[in-house]
């Protein structure tokens, strides 16, 4: 038991929790741009659908800061993607000026801001997913992000069938805007094919950074 302590104390060392001046101007940024994309949304029964378990993620963060105050790097990737996914929300995932930009890019027929969001969910979650490991669990970095990329690609898995579900039950007549596949027949699957490189980039980024740190400069003279 001693040596669960100490080895908690050590990992716990390892990620300073960030201040609660910087979460809260953080989370004032992000509670300024999300009320801005929820004043007119597109189509207000979609948004509340996409703000569901947003509420719920909100909600857990604030209840778990004064226990597990994450790293500054976490909550600004984690308010990044909140951002992503508040945009779209606000536009139920439709046509964004991104868009003509991102089709000459990655090409294809539907309009690819979703499969954007998708992407960023793993990229920019992965990390946040392996602290959480490391911290509460005691992992080591390289479990805790195999751990984060196993995850990612759970709860992506796992929203999509919370889609299904509560575009059924919810507001059948919103089904495919919802659940926004865009005619795409194989489009949950390429979802989360999306969440999983971006998952297996972040932690691969990670872990470079980690195994080759910046060196110091030299001073002259």
């Amino acid at each position: 038991m001693r040596m669960t302590k100490g080895r908690d104390s050590i990992i716990d060392s390892e990620y300073e929790g960030a201040s609660p001046p910087f979460v809260l101007r953080l989370a004032g940024a992000y509670t300024a741009f999300w009320l801005w994309m929820a004043y007119a949304p597109h189509h207000r029964s979609d948004w509340l659908l996409e703000n569901l378990l947003v509420f719920a993620c909100l909600g857990l963060l604030a209840g778990t800061y004064r226990k597990l105050p994450l790293t500054a790097a976490s909550y600004v990737q984690l308010a990044l993607f909140l951002s992503l996914h508040a945009y779209g929300a606000g536009i139920s995932y439709g046509a964004t000026p991104l868009d003509p930009w991102l089709q000459a890019v990655f090409g294809g027929g539907r309009l690819p801001y979703d499969r954007l969001v998708h992407l960023a969910y793993g990229l920019l979650l992965a990390c946040p997913a392996a602290e959480v490991l490391a911290r509460t669990m005691g992992l080591r970095p390289a479990a805790a992000r195999v751990g984060a990329v196993v995850l990612i690609l759970a709860t992506g898995a796992f929203y999509e069938l919370i889609e299904m579900w509560v575009a059924a039950a919810v507001a059948p007549e919103l089904g495919t805007l919802f659940i926004g596949t865009q005619g795409d027949p194989w489009d949950t699957q390429r979802d989360m094919e999306l969440e999983l490189y971006g998952s297996a980039a972040a932690v691969l980024v990670s872990a470079c950074l980690t195994r080759f740190p910046r060196r110091p400069r030299l001073s002259a003279g």
